[in-house]
C-alpha cells in the first residue's frame, strides 16, 4: 500500500484524500462545543448536506482526473509504438535497399569476372602471335566488344619523334584523326596517363586540380577514359575513349576494376610481339612484313639497342641494308676515354661507393655520346670506347666527337659537384680522338660476337688517350680530326710527337679544357660557308691518309 500510495500514478488520489481530510476537519469544527471564532454566514442547508455535496464533487473530480491520466498514458504508449513501428519500417527499407544494391554489385562483379576471364583468354591468344596486324585487330575487338567503346583512338609512341600518333580509331573521320598527333611532352590528359602509367577516368579527374585543366585540351578533348599501354621497360601508347555504345558516361566500381586490368595485359602482348621492331611507317602501312624480316630486325635491335640512340636504331630498322654485319670499311672518328688515377681513387673508397659512382658516370657519359650521334662500342673497365660515323653517315664525324668530348667534361663537372654535396670524391678523365678508315663488322667467335671496329685509327685513338698522362693534357686529337674542326676552336699544337706503335713522329693537337661544346655548335654556319668556299680549291696540306672532308682546310695556327 505504501508503494502504491507513493507511486506517481496515485498523485490525483493523494490530492483528493487531502481535500477530504480538510473538509472533515472543517465539519468537525462546526459541530464542536466551542467552535473557533470564525463567523460563517448562516446557510439554508445543513452542514451534512454541504459536506456530502463536496465529497461527491471531489469524487467526480477524482474520476475525471483518473480518466485524463489514463488517457495520457495510452497516448504516450501509442506514440512509442508508432515510433518503434516507423523505426522498424525505415530500418527494413534501408536493409532492403542495401541487399538490392549488394545483389546488383555482386551481379556486376560476376559480370566483371566473366569479362575478365574472356579477356584473359583473348590475351593468351594474343601472346601466341607475332603478327602485328592480327594483334591490333584483336585489341580493337577487345575495346569495341569487351569494353563497349563506340568512339576511341589507339595511340602509339613514336620513339624517334617522341610523339603519340593515332594508329587505330573508331567514330572519327580520317581527316580529323590526322590532326591528333601530339608530342609526349605536351600537357594533355593522354600524355599524363602515359607517363604516370595510370588509367584516368573523367569523373575522378574533374576533382583533381592538376588533371582537371588537362581534360579538354586540343587536339583531342571529350575524354571519358584514358588507358595507358605499357610493359616492364617501355611505354607503347594510350587508348582514348570518348563514348560507349550504350551511351553511359559514368564509370562505376565494377567497370573500374575491369579497366584497371587492361594496361598491363595489353602492354604485355605488345611487348611480347615487340611492336617497336617495326617502324612507324611499316606499322601504319598495308604492307605485310614477313616473320623473316621481323626476325632480322630483331637481330639488329639486339645488337645495337644497348649502346645506340633510338633515332639511329629506327634508321637501321628502316634501312637494314645500310650496315653490313660481315665487315665494311668506314671513315669514322674513334674516341677513347679513361679515368685519371682510377686505381688510387677506387682504393680510397669502399666497393659499394665505387659501383655507385661508376654507374652514374658511365650512364651520364653514354647519354652525352648518344646526344652527339655517337655510338658506344664497348666499356673496358672504367674506360669507354665510342665511335662516330660508323652506323650513321655524319658529314663531320670528328667534329661530333670533339663536341661530345667537351660536353663530357662539362657533364663531369656537374657530376663532381653533385658527388661533393653527397660527401663523395670525384675524379677527372682523359680523352683521345683519332679519325680515319676503320673496319666495322660483327666480329667474334661462333659462340659470341659483337659489332665493333678495328684498324690503325682505333689504335691511334687509344694511344692518344694514354699520351694525355705523359703530357699532362685532357683532350688530344690527331691531325685528321683537327682538320674537321672550325677555326675558332682553342687548341695547342704539338709537332713531332712520337707515339708508341708508329714509325714516324706525328702532329697532334690539345683541345683546351675551356672550350665548350656550345661554342663549336654556334659557328656551324661559318663552317658550312667555309666548306662551300673551299670546295673549289685543293687542300694542299691534307694528310695523305686523311679522307676528303667537304674540302675544309686545316685552320691556321
Amino acid at each position: 500500500m505504501v508503494k502504491l500510495f507513493n507511486s506517481r500514478s496515485s498523485r490525483p488520489f493523494r490530492i483528493i484524500l487531502l481535500v477530504i481530510a480538510a473538509i472533515a476537519a472543517v465539519a468537525a469544527c462546526a459541530h464542536a462545543d466551542t467552535p473557533p471564532a470564525i463567523v460563517i454566514a448562516p446557510s439554508p442547508f445543513a452542514w451534512s448536506v454541504v459536506v456530502a455535496l463536496v465529497v461527491v464533487i471531489i469524487a467526480l473530480l477524482g474520476v475525471f482526473l483518473g480518466m485524463v491520466n489514463k488517457s495520457l498514458g495510452k497516448s504516450v504508449q501509442i506514440k512509442a509504438t508508432v515510433k518503434k513501428t516507423v523505426e522498424d519500417s525505415y530500418a527494413r527499407k534501408i536493409r532492403n535497399e542495401y541487399q538490392a544494391k549488394q545483389a546488383l554489385l555482386d551481379k556486376k562483379i560476376e559480370q566483371v569476372r566473366q569479362r575478365f576471364t574472356m579477356v584473359m583468354i583473348k590475351v593468351k591468344n594474343l601472346l601466341d602471335t607475332l603478327d602485328h596486324k592480327e594483334l591490333f585487330n584483336a585489341i580493337s575487338n577487345l575495346i569495341e566488344v569487351d569494353i563497349g567503346a563506340s568512339r576511341y583512338v589507339i595511340f602509339l609512341v613514336d620513339p624517334v619523334k617522341h610523339e603519340l600518333y593515332p594508329f587505330r580509331w573508331q567514330g572519327y573521320s580520317d581527316s580529323a584523326v590526322e590532326k591528333f598527333s601530339m608530342s609526349v611532352e605536351n600537357a594533355h590528359a593522354l600524355t599524363y596517363a602515359l607517363k604516370r602509367k595510370q588509367t584516368i577516368y573523367r569523373d575522378a579527374a574533374t576533382s583533381d586540380i592538376e588533371l582537371r585543366k588537362l581534360l579538354d585540351r586540343e587536339p583531342l578533348s571529350n575524354m571519358l577514359v584514358a588507358i595507358p599501354l605499357f610493359g616492364k621497360e617501355k611505354n607503347f601508347g594510350v587508348v582514348h575513349i570518348a563514348a560507349f555504345a550504350d551511351g553511359h558516361t559514368e564509370i562505376d566500381e565494377s567497370e573500374i576494376r575491369f579497366l584497371s586490368t587492361l594496361p598491363t595485359f595489353i602492354g604485355g602482348a605488345l611487348a611480347n610481339a615487340d611492336i617497336f621492331v617495326q617502324t612507324r611507317e611499316e606499322l601504319t602501312s598495308a604492307k605485310q612484313v614477313t616473320e623473316h624480316e621481323i626476325a632480322e630486325k630483331r637481330r639488329l635491335q639486339e645488337i645495337f639497342s644497348r649502346y645506340t640512340s633510338a633515332e639511329l636504331i629506327e634508321s637501321l630498322l628502316r634501312n637494314p641494308e645500310k650496315i653490313d654485319l660481315g665487315g665494311v670499311n668506314k671513315t669514322a672518328a674513334i674516341m677513347f676515354t679513361d679515368i685519371v688515377g682510377f686505381t688510387a681513387f677506387s682504393s680510397r673508397m669502399n666497393p659499394k661507393e665505387v659501383v655507385i659512382l661508376m654507374n652514374e658516370y658511365l650512364s651520364r657519359m653514354t647519354e652525352v655520346i648518344l646526344d652527339y650521334q655517337g655510338e658506344i662500342d664497348k666499356f673496358i673497365g672504367d674506360a669507354i670506347m665510342a665511335r662516330f660515323g660508323v652506323l650513321s653517315d655524319l658529314p663531320y664525324p670528328a667534329k661530333n666527337a670533339v663536341e661530345a668530348a667537351c660536353a663530357m667534361m662539362e657533364e663531369l663537372e656537374l657530376l663532381s659537384s653533385d658527388w661533393a654535396n653527397r660527401g663523395l670524391q670525384g675524379f677527372n678523365i682523359r680523352v683521345g680522338i683519332a679519325t680515319g678508315e676503320v673496319l666495322a663488322g660483327n666480329i667474334g667467335s661462333s659462340r659470341r660476337q659483337e659489332f665493333t671496329v678495328m684498324g690503325t685509327t682505333v689504335n691511334l685513338a687509344s694511344r692518344l688517350e694514354t699520351l694525355n698522362k705523359e703530357l699532362g693534357t685532357r683532350i688530344l686529337v690527331d691531325e685528321a680530326t683537327f682538320v674537321q674542326l672550325p677555326r675558332g676552336v682553342k687548341h695547342q699544337k704539338r709537332e713531332n710527337v712520337r707515339i708508341r706503335g708508329l714509325d714516324t713522329p706525328v702532329t697532334i693537337y690539345e683541345i683546351l679544357e675551356q672550350v665548350k661544346s656550345a661554342k663549336i655548335v654556334s659557328i656551324q654556319p661559318k663552317l658550312d660557308q667555309l666548306a662551300s668556299r673551299n670546295n673549289q680549291s685543293t687542300d694542299k696540306d691534307a694528310l695523305p691518309d686523311t679522307p676528303p672532308v667537304a674540302g675544309i682546310k686545316r685552320p691556321d695556327n
